[in-house]
Order: structure tokens, then C-alpha cells, then sequence
């Protein structure tokens, strides 16, 4: 084979690759700033009383409810100290509203690495007010199939709602947040922390 038309060969097959990831691009990561349908904002959400807010697809975007949602796919996550457990039951977690607050499980599995599981450390991290969980030996629930159990974007209205809820499935912190129904026993694994 002579050297140009090796050249030549490979010139077409870099163009071919090229060509081809053009079509591969990676789709954009929906951003809860640009995700507010037009006359809404994170404000004029919370100026609205808890128990009279409306369903998140009233201001927000379909395409970031459909992505934050995905980030449950491999599951759902959330820390509860082991008293709370030992006081109301292990049969049906969560609150009497049908609503209990989750993380996406790969999130919690990086926060609890990143603070060694420290108590004070995860309290910063999820924004937990200092001192709330010090002392109180912690259990991590784990719910591998969130979508049996309406996984959704929190309203603003669910009882665990407290001052720090920000609308749009984040923490104040950053972390997703999802709600899903109360978790039956069978549903869930529990693990101490």
C-alpha cells in the first residue's frame, strides 16, 4: 500500500468518527434557574402558605422534573435517628400525610464518605440544624424501588416541610430531594450508621 492512500483511508474513517460523536452529543443538564415557567420563581413559591402550594408542575419545567426524578432510578436514601424508629414502629415508615423526605441513594452513599460519618459534618451537609442529631445513634434507610412509592418533587406542603424547604427538589445545600409514600416494611432496608 502506498502512503497516500493510507493517508487518504484514515482521513475518511477520522471523518466518519467525527461525524458519528456529532450525533452522540450529551444532553444538557436541565438547571433549576432556567427551569421556572414564565412568572414564576423560588419567592413567590414560598410567599405561598404551606398547605396551599401548588404541585411543582405548575412552575416548573417538564424536562428538570423528569431529570431530578431519574436521580431516585437507583434508589432512595434518608437518615433518621434509631429512637424515632423505636418510638412509632418499623411497620410503615414515614409521616401520617402519606410523605416521608429522600435523597437519591448515590448521594447519600458520596455525603456519608465525604463526612466519615461524622454526626456534626452530616448535619452541615444536609442542613440540619447544629446539634439536632449529636449523641443519637443514626439509622440509614435505604428504599431501592422509590417508584413503587410515587416518588415526586415535595410540594411545600408535606408535614415534614420545615423553614429551610427550598422549591425544586434540592436541599439547601445542593443534595436532590424527592418524597415518596410511606414505606411499608418489606420495602426498605434499615442500617445503623
Amino acid at each position: 500500500m502506498n502512503l497516500s492512500f493510507i493517508k487518504s483511508l484514515l482521513a475518511v474513517m477520522l471523518s466518519v468518527v467525527a461525524l458519528s460523536c456529532a450525533d452522540h452529543v450529551s444532553p444538557q443538564v436541565p438547571l433549576l434557574q432556567d427551569s421556572w415557567i414564565s412568572g414564576w420563581d423560588s419567592q413567590k413559591v414560598l410567599t405561598i402558605p404551606k398547605g396551599q402550594r401548588p404541585d411543582p408542575s405548575t412552575y416548573l419545567q417538564a424536562p428538570y422534573i423528569t431529570y431530578q426524578l431519574a436521580l431516585f432510578k437507583n434508589g432512595a436514601s434518608y437518615l433518621v435517628t434509631k429512637k424515632a424508629l423505636d418510638d412509632y414502629g418499623r411497620e410503615l415508615l414515614g409521616y401520617p400525610d402519606n410523605s416521608q423526605f429522600v435523597m437519591a441513594k448515590q448521594e447519600m452513599d458520596a455525603m456519608l464518605l465525604k463526612t466519615a460519618k461524622n454526626v456534626a459534618a452530616i448535619e452541615v451537609e444536609l442542613g440540619i440544624p447544629a446539634n439536632s442529631w449529636q449523641g443519637k445513634p443514626l439509622v440509614r434507610i435505604d428504599i431501592p424501588n422509590p417508584e413503587e412509592l410515587h416518588v415526586r418533587l415535595p410540594s411545600g406542603n408535606e408535614m415534614g416541610t420545615n423553614n429551610l424547604w427550598l422549591p425544586g427538589g434540592k436541599l439547601p445545600t445542593g443534595y436532590s430531594e424527592a418524597v415518596v409514600d410511606r414505606i411499608p416494611k418489606g420495602k426498605y432496608t434499615e442500617t445503623d450508621l
